[in-house]
């Protein structure tokens, strides 16, 4: 682990970064199209593996929902991986469970809820339910984990549902307390168990702490197995985005596609076209995400589009990421 001045330090200079990238998109959006920033058809290596990280459940659909219903089809060696279980939403929770104040099992069957839907989801993409796993770590915690609750002497309690580890019987973990440490151990299990050639997972400037902090771990967790040889050949790594300001972007005058801004920094952009039957998929699996449309709707149809988008990291953010424990 970095020294604690350094890691202050390297913290500071980072959030400071993605602050001012985040307002330069509200500056410049106007003055600089997101048509100027080059897009790649994505070609994956061959016999792929792929293994895609969520921080919640819904992610994995509204970003790459087209792209797995491709991999599977194609029978492409496939997981998917949800860090959490999206149990720590007091408004969906109080929408869709019809309560005023949720209590602590009330979350936990929210938790529930939404992972039924979330393998539900996945099979409408024809993802088979062996090939999903769920961690069941605290919602709106990751970035607690990483900054304050890494070591195992320090477990973090939920706000929501009081738990110090996943309360969940089918995680794959259930016993691990809510700290880095174990985290990191779950998710390099992971990766040394399925030996993936291409690793997908959150943009690390995506603006949701839980997500950011999904692609640090994830970023720990590769850096650590690649350092001791359990990981060969070194895997192709995506990133996508969910929560960023202007996202997700489209072009006029059709908007039926996502478009990059420009303003995202360190990052080049590769792109799959969805044919009608990934994108008719895409929205099938949405459509099963009954919790969250409730409440976002609007925002989450928006990325039902004719594309798909992933950004691939500049290998130095990556390296400075690991490097913080």
């Amino acid at each position: 682990m970095a020294g604690g001045v350094d890691r202050i330090r390297w913290w500071f200079a980072f959030g400071v970064a993605v602050l001012a990238a985040s307002n330069a998109v509200q500056a410049a959006h106007e003055t600089a199209p997101a048509s100027a920033v080059r897009v790649s058809p994505l070609t994956l290596p061959p016999r792929s593996r792929v293994l895609v990280f969520a921080p919640h459940p819904d992610d994995e659909t509204i970003a790459l929902g087209g792209f797995l219903s491709r991999l599977a089809r194609q029978r492409t060696p496939l997981r998917v991986v949800f860090v959490t279980n999206g149990d720590g939403y007091p408004d969906a929770v109080k929408e869709d469970l019809d309560v005023a104040r949720p209590t602590e099992a009330d979350y936990r069957r929210f938790g529930r809820l939404r992972q039924r839907e979330a393998t539900n989801a996945l099979a409408r993409l024809a993802v088979a339910k062996r090939d999903v796993r769920f961690l069941g770590f605290p919602d709106g915690g990751i970035a607690e984990l990483w900054q304050s609750h890494w070591l195992r002497s320090k477990p973090y309690v939920s706000p929501y549902t009081n738990d110090d580890e996943p309360p969940y019987p089918d995680s794959v973990h259930p016993d691990l307390h809510y700290v880095g440490q174990n985290l990191t151990q779950a998710i390099v299990d992971l990766i040394r168990e399925f030996q993936p050639t291409v690793v997908v997972m959150p943009h690390p400037y995506d603006t949701h702490a839980d997500h950011a902090h999904t692609s640090f771990f994830v970023t720990e967790a590769m850096s650590e197995l690649i350092a001791s040889g359990g990981l060969r050949p070194k895997p192709m790594v995506l990133t996508y985005l969910v929560h960023y300001p202007s996202w997700p972007a489209s072009r006029p005058p059709t908007f039926d596609r996502i478009v990059p801004l420009r303003e995202i920094q360190d990052t080049s952009w590769v792109e799959t076209q969805l044919a009608p039957g990934e994108l008719s998929a895409k929205r099938a699996a949405l459509a099963e995400y009954e919790t969250q449309l409730t409440v976002m709707r609007g925002y989450l149809r928006k990325f039902v589009v004719r594309n798909e988008l992933f950004g691939t990291v500049d290998p130095g953010v990556l390296a400075r990421i690991a490097s913080i424990h």
